[in-house]
């Protein structure tokens, strides 16, 4: 499954950023993305919606991006599934947005994992080279609205998380064409056109809210599980310019990302290495860490859910 990449193949874009000089941004409009708020508009929304008694808390889902690092995302849902734990709010920053909106469109894990490995890579390239970008992400937009169905009537609580590009404000994206809204939460800067909004031109969430913990707690969730796929993965190995600036982003990004990500109820963050995105084998381990690490969690979780938890988990110890 080609997945758009994660906030890590930000540094192709300075590249080409470099390479092509500044030029202007050629904005994509989001008119089909009828609902772009901030996480103080979420949580008012919310709040003035009378929620109705309920014995069991509302699980959220808080799916991190991390470019083809999100299969690992699939082995998660898997594992839940088994557990019967029921996700009722998902929050998706970038590939996680990608996942999240399948899944809220109500595509099970097995679904989705057949999607990944059946999906013709190059039919959601649209290579469009400008001074902006790399790709225009048609391809992308078309794709996921195939796929999914419009937001509000998804049979779980979505929305997708991007970043207003001159603030650094995140904003959810969570009603219209799921489509649109997913291609804003994945907008690498520099490598696909930013989408225009009320706000401003968005780009990808990763850069304010990697894991959006803050946003599947807005949307209604009184127990969040974080999935973090790119702070415990790997660094890149060397000391070439790209990989420095590889490197360089993944510090600043956890750095920026670790205050909310902690906020979770419980954090499941695999260690995933995915650099060829037409490798099987690769694709099956990210998978397979995800539901290893899901797995591990499964006790934490229920015990939350039956109000017998008294702290977080961090799963990365289980490896």
């Amino acid at each position: 499954m080609k997945l758009p990449n994660g906030f890590a193949c930000s540094v192709v874009a300075l590249a080409a950023a470099l390479i092509a000089g500044c030029g202007s941004l050629h904005e994509t409009k989001a008119a089909e993305a009828a609902s772009v708020r901030t996480l103080e508009e979420v949580r008012g929304d919310t709040l003035r919606k009378a929620k109705a008694p309920s014995s069991r808390p509302v699980v959220g889902l808080a799916l991190g991006g991390g470019g083809l690092r999100g299969y690992a995302h699939v082995g998660v849902l898997q594992a839940l599934d088994e557990a019967g734990i029921d996700i009722e709010v998902v929050a998706g920053t970038s590939v996680g947005a990608v996942i999240g909106a399948l899944y809220s469109s109500g595509k099970s894990p097995a679904e989705i994992r057949n999607l990944a490995e059946n999906l013709d890579v190059a039919s959601l390239t649209d290579w469009h080279i400008s001074s902006a970008s790399f790709m225009r992400g048609d391809a992308l937009t078309r794709w996921v609205s195939s796929m999914t169905r419009p937001i509000e009537s998804m049979p779980r609580r979505f929305g997708a998380v991007a970043a207003a590009i001159d603030s650094g404000e995140p904003l959810l994206l969570d009603g219209g064409d799921a489509g649109m809204a997913v291609r804003a939460s994945a907008a690498v800067p520099g490598a696909m056109q930013p989408v225009d909004s009320p706000h401003g031109p968005l780009v990808d969430g990763g850069i304010s809210s990697l894991v959006p913990v803050r946003f599947a707690r807005a949307l209604g969730a009184d127990v969040v599980i974080g999935v973090d796929i790119y702070c415990n993965s790997p660094r890149a190995s060397g000391m070439s310019f790209l990989t420095t600036l590889t490197k360089v982003a993944q510090t600043q990004t956890c750095l920026v990302s670790h205050a909310e990500t902690a906020e979770a109820d419980v954090v499941i963050a695999p260690s995933i290495s995915v650099k060829d995105m037409k490798s099987i084998t690769q694709r099956d381990d990210a998978i397979l860490a995800g539901y290893t690490m899901a797995r591990a969690a499964i006790p934490t979780i229920l015990d939350l859910l039956d109000g017998r938890g008294t702290g977080k988990s961090e799963s990365t110890a289980l490896q």
